[in-house]
């Protein structure tokens, strides 16, 4: 049973700062509308930064708003982080590589956000480095080979397409917060992509 609005009231006027600060920036998204107006005056009643508040009313954007629209064409509009050039809207791409070696084998997926081109070196990289090591490994270098060679052909067709993956809407959905504090940073910017892409 969901707390009454008395209840959570109670709660929040008894967090610390750092803590409704937290709640506000990190799962405003996740609160029953209800709750998101009782944490927002708890701010307000104690005088904390404006910002918060912003970052709340951020996360509650829904994919299909206009203003979410304009957050996935500013990423896309960036220098590509990979070879810096502009000629191409970004896009995200996930690829997989297995290793083998005996009796060991690593399967790894890897997020990069980057112009068409560089995604499908990077993809091709990890499909050649997949169909030359993979095998080797039993009994999960038979497995996951397979599938990741699967992935890397699905991943290869929806970058030749053109549009935002699901890849590069859910990364904007789920850094929309710190993509609208540096929106007007490109360098920010810069840094964020290339930051997710060292991982």
């Amino acid at each position: 049973m969901l707390p009454d609005l008395e209840q959570l009231k109670a709660t929040y006027k008894n967090l610390p700062d750092d803590k409704l600060t937290r709640l506000a920036v990190n799962e405003a998204a996740s609160l029953r509308p209800e709750a998101l107006e009782l944490v927002k005056a708890e701010i307000k009643s104690r005088g904390l930064d404006t910002e918060i508040t912003k970052a709340m009313d951020v996360q509650s954007i829904d994919v299909s708003d206009s203003r979410f629209e304009s957050y996935l064409s500013l990423i896309r509009s960036q220098a590509c982080p990979v070879c810096t050039s502009k000629a191409q809207p970004l896009n995200a791409a996930l690829s997989g590589t297995v290793m083998s070696f005996i009796l060991l084998t690593q399967y790894k997926k890897k997020l990069l956000i980057a112009c068409p081109t560089c995604l499908h070196t990077a993809n091709q990289d990890a499909t050649v480095k997949t169909a030359l090591l993979g095998w080797w490994g039993f009994p999960w270098g038979l497995i996951r080979t397979p599938q990741a060679l699967v992935r890397n052909i699905k991943t290869a067709k929806k970058i030749k397409a053109g549009d935002a993956t699901t890849e590069l809407i859910t990364f904007v959905k789920n850094n929309i917060v710190v993509i609208d504090t540096i929106k007007n940073n490109g360098q920010s910017l810069q840094f964020m992509l290339s930051g997710l892409n060292k991982r």
